[in-house]
């Protein structure tokens, strides 16, 4: 696959992202999953960071440099907007949990990369 359907693929995740977040707390199923909440939020950046690095033109670290501070400013532009969603709030937790997991999946790739 290339980088152009990856960046599709980027994209309509971040929308994914976004829904999710803004469906109020009274509407979410009470489940046992969402204990794990920050564990959900490590593999839910996990896999922003896979897609974020391999839809670009060219892996490298310089694009690392550019994929983990949009990363980081897209998790806690999520957990800002949570914010007005009633039940919601937002946590700085959540966005640490972020950070670890948009790192993680930007280096896996990194580290995966084809010279």
């Amino acid at each position: 696959m290339n980088h152009k359907m990856f960046r599709i693929l980027l994209v309509a995740y971040m929308l994914v992202i976004l829904s999710v977040s803004s469906v109020p707390a009274q509407s979410m199923p009470k489940t046992w999953l969402l204990t794990w909440d920050k564990l959900i939020h490590m593999v839910e950046y996990f896999i922003l960071g896979i897609l974020a690095m391999k839809s670009m033109n060219s892996i490298s670290y310089r694009t690392l440099m550019i994929v983990i501070p949009l990363g980081i400013l897209f998790g806690g532009l999520d957990e800002y907007l949570q914010s007005f969603i009633s039940g919601r709030f937002s946590s700085g937790w959540d966005v640490l949990a972020d950070t670890i997991g948009i790192i993680i999946g930007s280096l896996l790739v990194l580290g995966n990369r084809k010279e």
